[in-house]
């Protein structure tokens, strides 16, 4: 297989499923889909190899295995109609692509470049951290995620239950430059989602949650606490490879669980789908004691090819604006970002003989080398943030832009508000108080809604 196509087929994943979208949405799946591999191909139509490739791309788009074996797309439609939810694993390797690289060997020899040496779906192993390196260290794109756009088409179009999106502080930044949070909620409603909420206005919440965590964590200059907020290849990645120090790690959930639970508590019945940067985020909305919040995972990659599919224009869109999250939680986007809402909160919290000292790590690696340099005792912090990608959220593997021009971005839309900490937000008052809270200060015993904000660590 030459280099050429090899780049094309990576170019076109992303074309395959937005004519997937189109498919489905117009109820024509069933109809069209043994038609678009021809589409997707033109004059390389004839080309049997290139043919299966696509054939398997298609089933990805789908939210359904990949397939070594030639069978009909149709049964695969009929399958993909019938899910309710996309099926783990979420990572898949295309078998087809893999007999055309010089760099495997055999069913279980890979040389020592390849990109599945990180992780190998195909035997259930569990080193995985879902940080979607060997999805971008593979040249010919064969490891790739499924979407979960299909299983909830049906909901969006009837309108028959609630279903919100939470989306995540990265946002800001993506789906282009005229792209405002107010277009961007009024075409998700247009879709037929009820609502659009930010996913920062969660953070806010969890960052005085940790900010109370902090000040009992933290006695003595030798004290030291790890935020497990944001990022599950962070807490993957402790859990795996860091089990001494997991004693010191908070048992909050991430923003994007919070905002599903609470949606929930609020609205029974509901769904929720998180729109977010990361393929991590899919297998954190499946893990067994947290799988209750999050239904369905789209990515900011698959939101655009979804907007293009149904031919929404965010610039002909009215603003359907609000402002819901203070600075503290819109910072979260990128790296740093939690470790200054925390400080900002921790002043409000308290006045503190021992100061709040930092350390940030972001990308997979230095978090891991970071880890090492904190249980030798190398660094002088008490508070440990870690982003499995570098530059944080805004770095994830299915964003769109650059890091630089993201993080710009989302510190222009943190900065643009008059709120700067959880404490200053009417919002994060008024969701509590739905909860069954007065004020701020009783997420420090308010067990109602603690129960919503931690998780299960040792599992």
């Amino acid at each position: 297989m030459e280099n050429t196509t090899n780049n094309r087929l990576q170019k076109y994943r992303m074309s395959i499923f937005k004519e997937v979208a189109k498919l489905a949405w117009q109820g024509r799946l069933e109809e069209g889909i043994e038609e678009l591999p021809d589409q997707i191909l033109g004059e390389k139509a004839d080309d049997e190899k290139e043919r299966k490739i696509v054939r398997n791309y298609i089933r990805m788009a789908m939210g359904i295995d990949p397939s070594r074996e030639e069978h009909s797309l149709i049964e695969d439609v009929k399958k993909a109609l019938q899910l309710s939810q996309v099926e783990s694993p979420l990572v898949a390797v295309i078998e087809n692509i893999c007999d055309e690289c010089h760099r495997y060997h055999g069913e279980d020899t890979y040389d020592e470049e390849c990109p599945r040496g990180h992780f190998d779906c195909t035997k259930g192993e569990h080193r995985c951290i879902g940080c979607g390196k060997c999805m971008d260290e593979c040249p010919l794109g064969a490891i790739s995620d499924k979407i979960e756009f299909i299983p909830f088409i049906k909901m969006l179009q009837d309108k028959k239950q609630p279903i919100y999106a939470t989306i995540a502080p990265a946002y800001v930044g993506q789906l282009g430059d005229n792209m405002t949070p107010g277009k961007l909620r009024a075409a998700l409603k247009w879709m037929g989602f009820t609502d659009m909420i930010e996913v920062a206005v969660f953070a806010d919440i969890l960052t005085v949650k940790e900010a109370y965590e902090f000040d009992h964590m933290v006695k003595t200059e030798k004290d030291f606490f790890i935020t497990s907020c944001c990022c599950p290849v962070w807490v993957g990645l402790i859990q795996k490879n860091f089990e001494d120090i997991e004693e010191h790690v908070s048992p909050s959930v991430s923003p994007m669980i919070a905002s599903g639970r609470v949606v929930k508590a609020l609205n029974p019945n509901t769904k929720v789908v998180f729109i977010g940067p990361c393929i991590a985020k899919k297998a954190e909305a499946k893990i067994e004691d947290i799988k209750d919040a999050i239904d369905y995972v789209l990515t900011f990659r698959e939101l655009h090819e979804i907007f293009g599919a149904l031919e929404i224009d965010l610039e002909t869109l009215e603003d359907d604006d609000r402002e819901e999250a203070s600075f503290s939680g819109r910072v979260y986007a990128r790296t740093g970002g939690v470790s200054k809402a925390v400080e900002l909160s921790v002043e409000r919290v308290t006045q503190r003989d021992i100061p709040f000292k930092s350390v940030c790590f972001d990308g997979a690696k230095d978090c891991k080398e970071g880890l090492h340099r904190l249980l030798e005792g190398e660094m002088q912090a008490n508070f440990i943030e870690g982003m499995g990608c570098v530059g944080g959220c805004v770095g994830g593997p299915r964003t769109i832009g650059s890091v630089e021009e993201a993080t710009e971005k989302v510190n222009r839309y943190s900065e643009s508000t008059t709120m700067k900490t959880p404490f200053d937000n009417n919002n994060v008052l008024e969701l509590i108080t739905s909860l069954g809270l007065k004020r701020l200060e009783s997420l420090e015993h308010g067990e109602s809604i603690k129960n919503l904000l931690v998780r299960n660590l040792n599992r």
